[in-house]
């Protein structure tokens, strides 16, 4: 019987008992599951206390005093190189999730028919949402899709999960897809100890830098087609228990620094700056090229954009385009900024709705949105700033945002403009 080793990086988590507990009971065979645990923890907190597994011989489990944690790839790349041993093959998780039925036989099973047809397969992607307060009703019961939103202005991919832009209820297997994700990945042992994690990653970008390698050494990526297993997407379980809380509150910077540091090395990775690093053991593959990645997901790194198909979220491959010149002039700009409107830009008191939009340099709208809802009331009512990621593909750059109160009485009110970088 071929075995899963199930990869756990656990930072104060309060859902690893729950996820190895789920995992077990709906394992068709129990037995040929497997644990490998970074289990980060703070003696005071209890509720990952594993002890009833340490004697059990599927268990692997690294404790690591929360103060010593350095980042999720550092923990990542203890489970592999340290815990993972001759398991057949690696469950990639984080240490949130809950299981359907059968999912080992179901994961093995669209493994091996990926592999007779002459795939070398990973399945991944961002999985439906689950709420551990409200479980298994807060259950989502359809499998999701990970879309291309927009670049970073540090040079990595704001990925998100979204429907399946077919009828998925229709497919028969898991379908080819762009990114890996780092919350769900299942391949074999050789995938695992191949692609190694680097260290020197925190946290964001992760995900990029396993897909880019991944690929290029060969990998090919599919979504599931249906649900097999469960993610805690938000954080409120763990709310003041992130590995950022707790060095924000030692005033620490640590993760401010290696967040800026990775990034520059993924940019490295993606061949559009020479940042110094040594990328021995964390570089792209040789079987395929990075160009190889971007006309399969129509991505332009030195660009930061996307192609139409993929804003549109086509299965890949995107449709092929022999000529150098056509393919360069193929792609959209994909366009990136955090709203920010607080009320010293906008002072009004009697607002119905509050206009985001964004201009050229002619004073010409390229994209707009209208604040209304429970976050206009918080602005109005508590001074909460209107504070989120607005992203939209497009072939003209924005120069510059605007935000414009509009009250019944007083019609155009407050007009608040930013010039963009």
């Amino acid at each position: 019987m071929r075995t899963i080793l199930i990869h756990l990086p656990a930072y104060r988590e309060p859902e690893l008992i729950p996820t190895i507990k789920s995992a077990l009971s709906n394992a068709k065979f129990p037995d040929r599951i497997h644990f490998g645990i970074c289990r980060q923890f703070n003696p005071e907190d209890q509720f990952d206390n594993v002890d009833e597994y340490r004697d059990d011989p599927r268990f692997k489990i690294y404790d690591m005093p929360y103060e010593e944690a350095k980042g999720l790839a550092y923990a990542r790349a203890i489970i592999n190189e340290k815990l993972l041993e001759d398991e057949d093959f690696l469950l990639q998780l984080d240490a949130h999730h809950r299981f359907t039925k059968n999912w080992d036989t179901t994961l093995i099973k669209w493994y091996d028919n990926l592999k007779k047809e002459g795939h070398n397969p990973l399945i991944c992607g961002y999985l439906p949402y689950y709420n551990p307060f409200d479980d298994p009703k807060g259950r989502v019961k359809e499998p999701w899709w990970s879309s291309a939103a927009s670049f970073y202005d540090h040079g990595t991919i704001f990925i998100r999960p979204t429907a399946f832009s077919t009828d998925w209820k229709k497919l028969k297997k898991p379908v080819p897809a762009r990114f890996l994700s780092g919350h769900f990945c299942f391949g074999p042992n050789k995938w695992a100890k191949e692609i190694k994690h680097d260290p020197d990653i925190f946290f964001s970008g992760e995900e990029l830098n396993l897909t880019v390698r991944s690929f290029t050494h060969g990998y090919d990526l599919f979504h599931p087609h249906r649900v097999v297993i469960w993610h805690a997407t938000m954080r409120e379980e763990r709310s003041g228990k992130l590995v950022w809380d707790d060095q924000s509150r030692k005033g620490s910077r640590q993760w401010i620094d290696q967040q800026d540091s990775a990034r520059a090395k993924i940019r490295q990775l993606l061949r559009v700056e020479d940042n110094g690093f040594d990328m021995s053991g964390y570089d792209l593959g040789t079987v395929r090229t990075l160009r190889d990645y971007e006309k399969y997901a129509g991505i332009h790194f030195k660009k930061k954009s996307f192609q139409k198909y993929t804003s549109e979220n086509g299965v890949p491959p995107n449709p092929v385009i022999e000529n150098e010149e056509e393919w360069e002039n193929s792609f959209m700009f994909s366009f990136y900024h955090l709203v920010d409107v607080t009320v010293d830009k906008l002072s009004g008191k009697d607002y119905n709705f509050i206009l985001v939009a964004f201009d050229d340099e002619n004073g010409i709208g390229i994209n707009n949105k209208y604040i209304e809802g429970s976050m206009l009331t918080e602005y109005l009512n508590n001074n909460k700033p209107i504070h989120y990621e607005e992203m939209f593909m497009t072939d003209k750059k924005p120069t510059k945002v605007v935000y414009w109160g509009h009250s019944e009485k007083r019609g155009w009110a407050e007009k608040y403009e930013e010039q963009l970088i």
